[in-house]
């Protein structure tokens, strides 16, 4: 179902698979990013989901800005609402795969706590499938 869409954002509620699909279009509103992910955190407390998957491949990646927005306030409140057992899949443009991958190494592409676990993936498919083998583990 869609669950939120603007211009610059498509947020889409799987309740069957449990996921959350969010993809950033080219002009991507601060404003509206930040209320997208608010409204898609609302359903994830409602439907109990624990998967998502964040198609940032459009925009290259987030700005200073939004990343401290996701570390400070956004992946805090996904911890105190949603407990623990949640899965990040963020599909990033090539490049900013590649920079990221020279600068932190393949471990560094992911995280890894019993709270949210976060991987990064430069082909949407992949970040599926790797959504998909959390599922088929999730009791």
């Amino acid at each position: 179902m869609e669950l939120y869409k603007t211009i610059s954002l498509e947020i889409f509620c799987d309740e069957t698979r449990r996921r959350l699909f969010l993809r950033c279009l080219e002009q991507l509103s601060s404003k509206e990013f930040r209320e997208g992910l608010l409204e898609a955190l609302h359903c994830a407390e409602i439907h109990h989901i624990k998967q998502w998957l964040l198609d940032l491949r459009e925009i290259g990646e987030l700005d200073e800005e939004e990343e401290v927005w996701l570390q400070r306030y956004f992946f805090p409140n996904i911890m105190a609402k949603l407990g623990t057992g949640n899965f990040v899949a963020m599909v990033l443009s090539e490049r900013c795969y590649n920079m990221l991958l020279n600068e932190a190494g393949k471990y560094g592409l992911q995280s890894y706590n019993e709270v949210i676990i976060i991987k990064n993936f430069c082909h949407l498919q992949d970040a599926i499938r790797w959504l998909d083998t959390k599922a088929a583990h999730a009791g």
